[in-house]
């Protein structure tokens, strides 16, 4: 038999070197090796996390007393109180999803294609708000904008005499306002990275043949980009209907009812679990019905520009009309960033919120709400707790997945991916009205407890970790796996040693990703707390529920310091090039895009 050598080891050609020098290994153990066993663990779990949960929804949205029926949906779709907070979605969402674009879109063009000045500001902007919690900013606008004990409206009324320049953030406006200020960085950053990648080679021929500059971005690049213009829209639409905490503390107060805000009022005594979900499967058809419209507008339009390497663009030189646009870009900054921060960091600081609330400032709310007061301790160390598990098991299992997606041939392996992605479209209540169908039909008790949030924050974020993985693993070359197992490395070792190194940056990327939104989670924890599991979001908003101001805004800094921590420790962990500027980063290893 001819031999061939590998590293130093006489081997029969053609063979596997883990099996050419024992037995052929039975099918009952190639059946239970580490690598089966994993991916057979990571498919149980996204069934557990996503699927089954779902398909109890559906079960219990048409599932009564004495069996089938449709009254759920019937009452849904007929009554008075859910037809209108089915309205006041759908207005909150076109209203937020325009003012996205009317905010997103030109600064989106002003970092991409001009000369403005401060172009960092505006992308700290974007990101800020993007991380920013939005029941946060809408507490920081309820103490300036507040009927009547708002800081701005009392000036105007009691000290200017002019009670007419206030503004009532108790109103559909009011909530538009906040809302478009966590939605906007959709449009902008879908819309910039659209405009940066854009081929100038068809500008530059309208500009030859005579057309102005505005002209062209009007009748050529804004053509282009639509697609990603109009993914942004629908993503500031579907995070607009779905946010509670932010509808909850301005909605309520100005009788302005929503689907979310519904659904949370189903769930007092006597609980309505079957009107519940026929009210949560509204949110999956408004969203797929969102995407259809989506997908047919680009249907009918080809958006491809042909050519190899495109053009670098070329930068308007705006002229005088920058200074007005940058004037623009830093009273979005102030509006969205600077107010609802300064609000909040004054609020923890004054003994009583009020005009002179500068007399006297004081510790004494961080004191009370990190030290003396045992529900906030305990919302905290779970938030944390929850957070860095649900980011950790999210990442793995996204890695697993992942896998399985790039590197085999499994059957199915495209429904797993797909099923992963699932939650991505569907809020964080209808998330935790799923698993309180499934979980309140098992043996198992978990409602109330840490076990069932930590299930509802995987199960929901588990899509951002698939992402991450996923275009890790595509920039990974895959002979490197391949010579590794050729030389006789299982499939752990490898992972281990290859793979998941090289993976690193995009891992912890995505840990980060799940990680911030965990922390600052409210939709779905509103549902699934008791006494012993209350998160640090529950617990602001309790917290503001009960009148307790300046404790609240205490608690809100405190929150994002545990933000901000993260994001520098990820940073330092997983390289430095999370969180930068993709083309100033390295080029991956060994890697095909």
């Amino acid at each position: 038999m001819s031999q061939a050598t590998l590293g130093g080891v006489d081997r029969p050609r053609g063979r596997s070197p883990g099996v050419a020098m024992g037995r052929p290994q039975s099918r009952l153990s190639r059946l239970f090796t580490l690598e089966s066993l994993v991916m057979g663990g990571a498919i149980a779990a996204l069934f557990v996390l996503v699927v089954l949960p779902l398909f109890f929804l559906l079960i219990g949205s048409v599932w009564g007393e004495s069996g089938f029926t449709l009254e759920h949906f019937t009452e849904a779709l007929s009554g008075r109180l859910y037809l209108q907070a089915l309205l006041n979605s759908l207005m909150l969402g076109a209203w937020t999803g325009l003012f996205s674009l009317l905010l997103g879109l030109p600064l989106a063009w002003a970092v991409a294609r001009t000369n403005v000045p401060g172009k960092g500001l505006i992308t700290l902007t974007a990101n800020l708000s993007y991380l920013s919690p939005p029941f946060l900013t809408a507490i920081a606008f309820v103490n300036l904008f507040g009927t009547n004990a708002g800081l701005i409206n009392v000036f105007f009324r009691d000290v200017v005499g002019l009670p007419w320049i206030g503004f009532n953030i108790f109103s559909m406006p009011g909530l538009v306002l906040v809302t478009v200020l966590h939605t906007f960085p959709y449009v902008y950053l879908l819309a910039s990275s659209a405009l940066q990648s854009v081929d100038a080679s068809y500008e530059e021929a309208a500009q030859i043949l005579g057309a102005s500059k505005w002209r062209t971005v009007f009748s050529i690049t804004t053509p282009l980009v639509m697609p990603a213009i109009l993914s942004g829209v629908l993503l500031a639409f579907v995070n607009a209907i779905a946010l509670f905490g932010s509808q909850a503390i301005i909605g309520l107060p100005a009788r302005i009812v929503t689907l979310p805000t519904r659904i949370y009022s189903l769930f007092d005594y006597p609980a309505q679990y079957g009107l519940a979900s026929a009210l949560s499967l509204l949110f999956v058809v408004i969203t797929i019905a969102a995407l259809y419209l989506q997908r047919s507008y680009l249907a009918r339009r080809s958006f491809v520009t042909l050519g190899g390497k495109g053009a670098r663009p070329q930068l308007m030189d705006l002229g005088w009309v920058k200074w007005p646009l940058f004037g623009f870009c830093v009273l979005v900054f102030f509006v969205s960033i600077v107010l609802p921060y300064a609000t909040l960091i004054a609020v923890s600081l004054s003994k009583s919120w009020g005009l002179n609330f500068w007399q006297g400032l004081t510790l004494q709310h961080y004191k009370f709400v990190l030290f003396d007061y045992d529900v906030t301790q305990r919302a905290i160390l779970n938030s944390l707790g929850l957070a860095i598990v649900a980011a950790t098991v999210a990442v793995f299992l996204g890695a697993i997945i992942g896998w399985i997606d790039i590197r085999t041939h499994i059957p199915g392996r495209k429904f797993l991916d797909y099923a992963a992605l699932v939650p991505l479209g569907l809020p964080g209540i209808v998330m935790a009205v799923a698993l309180i169908q499934f979980w309140l039909s098992m043996p198992i008790a978990l409602y109330g407890t840490l076990a069932i949030l930590l299930l509802a924050y995987v199960g929901r974020y588990i899509p951002l970790g698939v992402r991450a993985a996923n275009t890790s693993l595509r920039q990974i070359d895959p002979t490197l796996e391949e010579s590794a197992r050729i030389l006789g490395a299982s499939w752990g070792h490898t992972l281990k040693e290859i793979t998941l190194p090289l993976m690193r940056p995009g891992l912890f990327a995505g840990w980060l990703l799940v990680f911030v939104p965990v922390i600052q989670e409210l939709s779905a924890s509103i549902l699934l707390f008791s006494s012993s599991s209350m998160t640090l979001a529950v617990a602001i908003y309790n917290l503001y529920e009960t009148g307790y101001t300046e404790p609240v805004a205490a608690l809100a800094m405190t929150n994002m310091a545990i933000i901000a921590v993260a994001i520098v420790i990820a940073r330092k962990i997983g390289g430095g090039g999370i969180g930068k500027d993709p083309d100033k980063a390295p080029a991956p290893q060994g890697g095909t895009a």
